[in-house]
């Protein structure tokens, strides 16, 4: 999270270019929305009980395990691109581009116009149960969210694509009840029968892009300096939620 914001920071300068990154977390840990407050939406004494960790995004959106996905994150200056004038056609760009990529893999994926599920009153949801504008889903069931974040000089796209199960799992760590809320998601291996290795999606998202925007990669290069800046930004987010969860007042 750390280094997808000094990324957003770094394409807003003059010379500022797009860049994509591709991980997954190893621990599985919890990414809470830019404006959310851990500790209105999550059982602290759950995830403590299996030290599972948390970090907030700067992106919106909503709570989100990251277990058993890969994540996206696109980020490119503002204005007139290859991603379309703006962050709104940049959103529908990505879509197209990461349904392209699943589908290679066999998988009709649908970039969908947008519904909300039902929730329990007063409570947030989590960020899979529902599909909103120009996110991706099969059969109606979700296989990736997406949340962006814009600023006056560029913007950053999120994602998070179901490889396998595990990011259903969210429930248990989440104020309220979510019974239904296994059957609103979908995964590349559930839709497959088999599973689909990490690699192989990832190189399925290359080529799509590839083709969407005409782009040829070079690797992320990062100087000792940006080394230092992550590290430091790191450090920030993790003492903000050791405050938040050690009940000391937690300002989104």
């Amino acid at each position: 999270m750390a280094l997808d914001e000094m990324l957003l920071e770094r394409a807003g300068r003059d010379d500022g270019a797009p860049a994509v990154r591709l991980y997954s977390f190893d621990p599985p840990a919890i990414t809470i929305g830019a404006h959310q407050d851990p500790k209105k939406i999550l059982d602290t004494d759950a995830m403590r009980a299996d030290d599972l960790d948390c970090v907030r995004r700067i992106t919106g959106g909503r709570a989100l395990l990251h277990a058993g996905e890969l994540t996206y994150c696109v980020i490119a200056p503002a204005g007139p691109s290859g991603f379309g004038n703006g962050p709104g056609d940049a959103f529908g760009m990505i879509s197209r581009s990461l349904s392209l990529a699943i589908r290679s893999l066999g998988i009709e994926a649908e970039v969908c116009r947008g519904r909300e599920s039902p929730r329990p009153r007063g409570v947030a949801p989590p960020c899979l149960s529902s599909v909103t504008r120009c996110e991706l889903a099969v059969r109606g069931k979700k296989i990736a969210g997406s949340a962006q974040r814009t600023t006056s000089r560029a913007f950053l796209q999120h994602g998070s694509i179901l490889m396998r199960p595990g990011s259903e799992r969210i429930v248990k760590y989440l104020r309220g009840s979510w019974d239904a809320f296994e059957s609103r998601v979908t995964s590349i291996e559930g839709e497959l029968g088999r599973s689909v290795d990490d690699a192989s999606l990832r190189e399925a998202i290359a080529n799509a892009f590839s083709v969407m925007f005409n782009a040829a990669w070079e690797p992320l290069r990062l100087s000792e300096r940006d080394g230092e800046e992550i590290a430091r930004r790191a450090a920030e987010k993790r003492r903000e939620m050791r405050a938040c969860f050690a009940g000391e007042v937690c300002s989104p």
